[in-house]
């Protein structure tokens, strides 16, 4: 079981959205295109990949994130997250 709190389903949504649209997106990166602070996305990153729901992989100094499991899975986890 996936646990997410609700006050971040709407922040998850756009995560999987811009990670489906985009995948292998820098914290940097996404962090611009959410408008919020990296070092919170970077925690909240970690959260999601603790739970097995992105996973991240280093390259030099910067790492990258996509959804685990691919496009099927982004697509699942944004209905989820929207009807729930």
């Amino acid at each position: 079981m996936h646990i997410v709190p609700k006050s971040y389903d709407n922040l998850a949504v756009k995560v999987f959205q811009l990670l489906d649209d985009n995948p292998g997106q820098t914290i940097k990166d996404l962090a611009k295109q959410l408008k919020i602070n990296r070092s919170f996305l970077a925690g909240y990153l970690k959260a999601l990949e603790d739970q097995g729901l992105v996973r991240s992989k280093r390259i030099g100094p910067q790492k990258y994130t996509s959804i685990k499991g691919g496009r099927r899975r982004a697509r699942h986890e944004i209905s989820r997250f929207i009807r729930t």
